[in-house]
């Protein structure tokens, strides 16, 4: 599954986030925690900046989050090259 490492890394830090971060997004790629932001955009372009264009997990930081789902993106679509 994308991102399973990602999202295991922050649902064990979780609540630590909660307490400084509500509101936030934080950038998560493999089990490291890259930075702090305001907004997506922002974590976004430091992930490319930092590690290229690799799978990242940008997440809202909320007690409870909306999980959404881009089909294109999880199969690997954007990147296909039709012949």
């Amino acid at each position: 599954m994308p991102l399973e490492t990602e999202l295991s890394y922050y649902n064990s830090i979780k609540q630590e986030l909660l307490r400084s971060y509500r509101g936030k997004f934080v950038l998560i790629i493999g089990e490291e925690k890259l930075g702090i932001f305001d907004r997506p955009e922002d974590a976004y372009a430091k992930g490319i900046e930092l590690r290229g264009n690799v799978p990242m997990l940008i997440q809202s930081v909320q007690e409870n989050e909306n999980v959404e789902a881009i089909p294109s993106l999880a199969l690997g679509l954007i990147d296909a090259h039709v012949q």
